[in-house]
């Protein structure tokens, strides 16, 4: 089933859960993954929205590099931060 709308205080949750570093911008709140050192994800969300809808959140999981089904994993709350690094190192993201 295709998640259509999230509130965007459960998506940052998830990010933060899976190792996300947050950072405020002055329009947009930043979000980075880090591996080691070096920054290979990033996304943002709005400060001013309550709901993230399609198709943002179809923008925003391409951002993350994840297939449909493991985003809304990611959603869902099921998906681990080793589970994570593991599809980023199987897309050569990361090494």
């Amino acid at each position: 089933m295709k998640i259509r709308v999230i509130k965007t205080r459960t998506l940052r949750k998830r990010l933060l859960d899976i190792g996300f570093e947050e950072e405020a911008g002055r329009d947009h709140i930043f979000y980075f993954y880090r591996y080691g050192r070096k920054i290979v994800v990033r996304t943002k969300m709005s400060h001013g929205a309550d709901e993230i809808r399609q198709p943002i959140l179809g923008l925003i999981g391409k951002q993350l590099h994840l297939e449909r089904g493991e985003f809304e994993n990611l959603l869902r709350g099921e998906l681990l931060q080793q589970d994570y690094e593991a599809i980023l190192r199987t897309k050569g993201i990361i090494t």
